[in-house]
C-alpha cells in the first residue's frame, strides 16, 4: 500500500493483485486478486483476501480497509462492476438482521447467528 497526499487529496494506492505464496515452496507461484468488495448489511466497503490456497482453502477476507459512504448498495454494487472487482455478501440472520460472519443455524424462516440461535 503507498499513501501520498497532493494539494487536495489523500491518495492511498492499493495493490489490485497479490502474490500466491507457498510457504512448504518457500515461492510465489502465481497472483490473485488483492481486493474485494464487501457487503454487511447496511455497511459496505473494501476489504483484502486473504491468500489459503496453500491449505487447500478458499480466501479469507480481512475487516474493511475503507468504507463506502457514497451512496445506496446498488451504487457500491455498481462501483465494484465498473472496476472489476468481485463482491462478497455476508448472509443476515433472519431473527436479528445483522450479519452473519462464521457459522450459523438453519431454522425455519432462514439462516441464523449463533447468538439468536441460543436465545
Amino acid at each position: 500500500m503507498e499513501i501520498t497526499k497532493d494539494e487536495k487529496y489523500l491518495i492511498i494506492k492499493v495493490p489490485l493483485k497479490q502474490g500466491i505464496y507457498n510457504p512448504y515452496m518457500d515461492e510465489v507461484v502465481g497472483k490473485m486478486d488483492n481486493i474485494v468488495g464487501v457487503i454487511e448489511g447496511d455497511d459496505f466497503g473494501f476489504a483484502n483476501y486473504i491468500d489459503m490456497s496453500y491449505k487447500n482453502k478458499g480466501p479469507q477476507l480481512t475487516p474493511m480497509f475503507l468504507h463506502f459512504w457514497d451512496g445506496e448498495v446498488d451504487v457500491f454494487k455498481t462501483l465494484c462492476k465498473e472496476l472489476g472487482i468481485d463482491i462478497y455478501e455476508y448472509p443476515l440472520c433472519s431473527k436479528c438482521g445483522k450479519p452473519i460472519y462464521g457459522a450459523y443455524t438453519w431454522k425455519e424462516g432462514g439462516e441464523v447467528c449463533f447468538k439468536c440461535d441460543r436465545s
